[in-house]
């Protein structure tokens, strides 16, 4: 198969995209990540507290929020990737915290259920009718359990995806910085 054909194949299947079509469901599928703050735009002050150590200076001026130089950009892009990483694995650390005590009330609900179906006046009509109020909540806690594992999923993968920029970004800042720390050794020599 040649590029062209890929190509070509690779654009009638975008055209297929079962993504959004409406305004409505756009504006619904762009707030997605705002759930849990893990993929949106870092909070400036954790960028600037962040760049204060990087930069090992107390006080961030804004031209270094707006660098103009290789180190500049490269110490603020570690900044920012500090900084996704710190709210990725907050919100992750999040929802394992709080993973517990989903389900509570309808645990208890089923057992109250169990124990009026096992009380000796309790009628065929009320049996059945129990039964299938059981067999709903089961239903309900399998679907909320698959989607809590998905949920788990993602937040664990944008972690790893917070972790492997934070690694990209430290290599950049170590290669430029190090003429930077050269320079300087020499200087003080």
């Amino acid at each position: 198969m040649t590029r062209r054909d890929v190509n070509d194949r690779n654009r009638a299947n975008a055209a297929k995209s079962t993504g959004p079509k409406t305004s409505r469901g756009k504006a619904v599928s762009a707030q997605n990540a705002r759930r849990h703050g893990a993929t949106s735009a870092p909070d400036p002050s954790n960028v600037s507290a962040w760049l204060s150590v990087i930069l090992e200076r107390p006080h961030i001026l804004p031209s270094d929020l707006m660098p103009m130089d290789e180190v500049g950009r490269t110490a603020l892009n570690l900044a920012q990737a500090e900084a996704r990483l710190a709210a990725a694995e907050q919100a992750l650390a999040e929802f394992e915290a709080g993973e517990e005590s989903d389900g509570d009330d309808l645990d208890s609900i089923a057992e109250h259920i169990r124990d009026a179906l096992s009380e000796p006046w309790t009628t065929p009509r009320e049996r059945k009718s129990g039964i299938a109020i059981l067999a709903r909540i089961a239903k309900t806690r399998l679907r909320d359990a698959a989607g809590q594992a998905r949920r788990h999923r993602l937040l664990a993968r944008y972690a790893r995806e917070a972790r492997s920029a934070r690694s990209r970004a430290i290599s950049a800042w170590a290669a430029a910085a190090a003429p930077r720390h050269h320079q300087h050794q020499c200087e003080v020599a």
